[in-house]
């Protein structure tokens, strides 16, 4: 139980995580909501694809920029302006939806600002994370905020599909606007001396942007623990992973199933996630990380290819908390084992990428789904998806092999406490 919530004992890190509770219920709310409303409003499957691509398309451009942001700001407050924009920005849909003025252009520019400001604060929030508990805790602490993430997604969808149901997606937005109150409370306990921070540069040796930005991706390139992951949790995005795009029309159309069953799937899914998470945060550094990334890629695949060819709601639930539990194997431990390959003066800008390849690629997933789902229908779209995921896994599964001792190396820096200091970036460290 100590190894399991480790992370806990620190106190900053108690603050935050009760504040992203409460916060991601109303998040993931909105999140099932808002597609659901463009259902209602007569959109078509590629327009639903559209609203998604604009609420993550920002990532492509803006997140390394929220990257390099996260390496030279103060990550708390930066994040508490960014929180309090996207309450306004709920607040803002609720009044449209409410008032019975909404339209699905209203949708579309509310999710392009809502994708803007998370775009900034994802890297600024993965960043984050390493200055809550010392780097001993840290795989704890990712795998714990994975799990109030999935507590959220369970209760949130599953909130949220009766509240649709009952009240019409305007009650979920309102509930998602008041919940960024829990999260600014808990940023605004944290103690900023009691963060684990590196000392910061003097002004003006942080270098240009562009140089900054150049600094993390020849570092992501030269390093194989960091790059090839990314490849994966790319090639899973962008094809594999469309959830939000094709679980309304397969919920509505192939499952025959209303407003409450499309949130319980969900709901489902963020069941299996759960577990998952659990999973980790109690078995710490102990299981190989390749293992954990490849099996889960491999299982998902397989749950998914089962999704597209069932068409009865007793097969598709299962199945559901399948690829919750196998997503997160394979995603959190991507998230560690990027974490746990680079220095803190890096990491707001390598963690950037991250969020770049998996919600930057969500736009090019979101036509994708929307083009197949529209043309041959939903379950084709977890079917094309999850064959193209296949040969991802396949790739990836053959340059991890070749490079087996630059991730041994990379695997065995993750199990060891952090040096007393980082050796230069110019210079060849563990893993790299």
């Amino acid at each position: 139980m100590r190894r399991g919530f480790a992370a806990l004992r620190h106190t900053n890190y108690r603050y935050y995580i009760s504040g992203q509770i409460v916060s991601l219920v109303g998040t993931w709310m909105q999140s099932v909501s808002q597609p659901w409303l463009v259902l209602l409003l007569g959109g078509t499957p590629l327009q639903l694809g559209t609203v998604l691509a604009l609420q993550y398309g920002p990532s492509l451009v803006l997140a390394p920029l929220g990257g390099v942001l996260a390496d030279r700001v103060d990550k708390r407050r930066a994040l508490m302006v960014a929180n309090a924009v996207a309450s306004v920005e709920a607040a803002v849909l609720f009044t449209l939806t409410f008032t019975g003025v909404v339209q699905i252009w209203h949708v579309m520019v509310l999710a392009t600002l809502l994708g803007m400001v998370n775009a900034v604060e994802m890297p600024l929030r993965q960043a984050f994370a390493a200055e809550l508990v010392p780097r001993r805790d840290l795989m704890n602490a990712i795998a714990l905020n994975s799990a109030t993430f999935n507590v959220a997604r369970i209760v949130g969808p599953g909130v949220a599909g009766l509240t649709l149901a009952f009240f019409g997606p305007a009650f979920n937005f309102a509930i998602n606007a008041v919940s960024y109150l829990a999260v600014l409370l808990g940023l605004s306990r944290i103690d900023p001396h009691h963060l684990h921070r590196d000392e910061p540069k003097p002004q003006g040796e942080n270098g240009s942007v562009r140089s900054s930005l150049a600094e993390g991706l020849r570092y992501a390139r030269r390093t194989p623990s960091v790059l090839w992951p990314l490849v994966l949790l790319g090639g899973f995005a962008i094809f594999g992973m469309n959830f939000q795009t094709l679980l309304p029309l397969y919920a509505r159309d192939t499952l025959q199933l209303g407003a409450d069953g499309y949130g319980a799937l969900f709901a489902s899914m963020g069941a299996g996630s759960l577990i998952g998470s659990m999973s980790l945060a109690f078995a710490g550094s102990r299981r190989p990380l390749m293992r954990l990334i490849m099996g889960g890629a491999v299982a998902f695949v397989v749950f998914e290819l089962s999704l597209g060819l069932v068409r009865e709601p007793a097969f598709a639930f299962p199945l559901m908390v399948a690829l919750g539990l196998s997503s997160m194997l394979m995603v959190n431990t991507i998230n560690v084992t990027i974490q746990n390959s680079v220095s803190n003066a890096l990491r707001g800008r390598v963690m950037s990428l991250y969020v770049t390849v998996f919600a930057g690629s969500a736009p090019i997933g979101g036509f994708f789904a929307g083009f197949v789902a529209q043309v041959w229908g939903p379950p084709a779209g977890f079917l094309l998806g999850a064959g193209i995921a296949s040969i991802v896994v396949i790739v990836v599964g053959w340059q991890l092999a070749s490079v087996g001792g630059s991730w041994t190396d990379a695997t065995a820096a993750a199990r060891r406490p952090a040096p007393a200091a980082e050796p230069p970036v110019g210079r060849r460290a563990a893993g790299e």
